[in-house]
């Protein structure tokens, strides 16, 4: 039996086909022959060969294992599927000039699967006959994966700095929130006050109009009670605004001197006394200000709302330390990494990294569809929403929604590292791990030789390790790492 794979291509494939009907109509192939078209089954139609459009993995690589020989366009994923399965392949590029495919990336990836003695690359269609001669007589050399690259990826998983942090990042919400203080104390009498009494008229109407949609009250005060209210309230409120301004200064300062080695108390002191010496400033500058006063007072009620908020983050640290035996304890469990690629080659050579799944706590993340969806039964996988870029705007909407998913997912399995091999699905969830401080390891396409695909062009800058399968691919990459193909 003879298996011809045209992949998951959205552009026909219509000239083998006619070539290999040819050569049944001649004679020249007499056995059965199945082919797995893609796109290409809506265009072309065979009164000789079993076609079909797209099927599982295992299914399509049941069929394989059971083929005497496979023809197969120049994907890696697909050529891929044939290695893994000792079959001898011959490799028939799409090419664009025939409308194939968007550029001539496989006829590289034939050119050196063909030079490592893993295929029969069939240049000329014509001379199909004759391939299929010399295939009966080719002896591939057996898929041997990258074991250097796979150690290096183990080796970037295993050495992970999980206590890495901003340090001085919270010091620069400190200055934000120092100077949102300033400009709020800034505002003469008149303008503060009318702020506050306007903020706490809008506050009375939303929660009347809300009491009374539910029931617990059936009335709205007259203008003049309301007016009266606010005016006695507005003193009150404003003490307590301006106690809740250093409730968060003093949380701010509390993580920020956390992230060093000091006792808890001292940083609580601490807190304490840059919070009271702010509000003193804070009360000094005041004075300067039209129709406002300083008062000492106010700086206790400030300082006040400090002692408060440092005593907030004090009681989550004492929390999250007692806890310390559990937490070490977890250290010793695997580590949590995210498999992500989409659907296709992509897929496929990500699965090449598979015999890393065993060593850790693990997900799979790629695109819902036929192809894939045998995998829940072999691997711990999520599936994404599949849409192919032929309609933009549907494509557009599925990939934000593939966006929102991703957060989800991220803050569910909380992952301590991302290995992706792109494309589009990978993208969000790359930049999730790389704000919060997580290893990305991105594996740029076997199919991209000359140039970058859109995928890694954005995860470049952010990856913590960038990987090329070709050599040449370092003049796009300067700083990513080569070790040859991930087979």
């Amino acid at each position: 039996m003879i298996i011809v794979t045209l992949g998951t291509q959205d552009k026909s494939f219509d000239r083998l086909l006619k070539e290999i009907d040819k050569n049944i109509e001649n004679g020249n192939i007499k056995d059965k022959v199945v082919v797995q078209a893609g796109f290409t089954y809506q265009t072309y139609k065979s009164k000789y060969m079993e076609m079909f459009d797209y099927i599982d993995n295992k299914t399509m690589s049941d069929l394989v294992a059971k083929s005497d020989i496979v023809i197969s366009h120049a994907g890696a994923g697909s050529i891929l599927t044939a290695l893994e399965n000792n079959k001898k392949i011959i490799v028939v590029p799409r090419q664009s000039k025939y409308g194939e495919h968007n550029n001539d990336h496989q006829l590289e990836i034939a050119e050196r699967f063909e030079r490592d003695g893993h295929v029969l690359y069939l240049r000329d269609l014509k001379k199909l006959d004759q391939a299929l001669k010399d295939i009966k007589k080719f002896k591939p050399t057996k898929l041997k994966h990258n074991q250097e690259m796979l150690d290096t990826i183990e080796n970037f998983i295993d050495n992970i700095d999980n206590n890495k942090k901003r340090k001085f990042f919270p010091f620069i919400l400190i200055i934000i929130w120092m100077l949102i203080i300033f400009f709020l104390s800034n505002m003469s009498g008149l303008e503060s006050n009318i702020k506050s009494k306007t903020s706490l008229d809008t506050i009375i109407d939303n929660v009347l109009i809300f009491t009374n949609k539910i029931g617990l009250t059936n009335k709205h005060p007259s203008e003049s009670s309301k007016r009266a209210f606010i005016n006695k309230i507005n003193p009150l409120m404003r003490k307590c605004a301006h106690a809740s301004v250093f409730f968060v200064l003093a949380l701010l300062i509390m993580i920020f001197l956390n992230r060093f080695k000091i006792k808890l108390s001292v940083s609580y002191i601490l807190t304490i006394l840059i919070s009271f010496m702010y509000a003193l400033f804070d009360e000094y500058h005041q004075t300067f200000v039209v129709g406002r006063t300083g008062q000492f007072s106010d700086a206790l009620i400030d300082t006040s709302g400090a002692v408060i908020g440092a005593l907030v983050v004090l009681i989550i640290i004492s929390l999250i330390k007692n806890h310390k035996v559990k937490k070490t304890s977890n250290k010793t469990l695997p580590k949590k990494v995210l498999f992500v690629s989409s659907i296709g080659g992509h897929l496929t050579q990500l699965l090449q990294l598979k015999s890393l799944f065993v060593d850790y706590n693990y997900l799979l993340i790629t695109e819902k569809s036929n192809v894939t969806e045998n995998l829940k039964s072999k691997y711990n996988v999520k599936y994404y929403i599949y849409c192919n870029k032929k309609n933009f705007i549907k494509y557009f909407f599925i990939n934000v929604l593939n966006a929102f998913h991703s957060v989800y997912t991220f803050f569910v399995f909380r992952p301590n590292v991302i290995v992706t091999t792109g494309a589009n699905t990978a993208v969000p969830l790359c930049y999730l791990g790389w704000f919060f401080r997580k290893k990305v390891i991105f594996i740029e396409s076997y199919a991209k030789r000359n140039g970058k695909t859109l995928a890694g062009k954005l995860c470049y800058p952010i990856a913590t390790t960038f990987i090329v399968q070709w050599e040449s691919m370092l003049n796009f990459y300067p700083k990513a790492k080569y070790f040859g193909g991930i087979y």
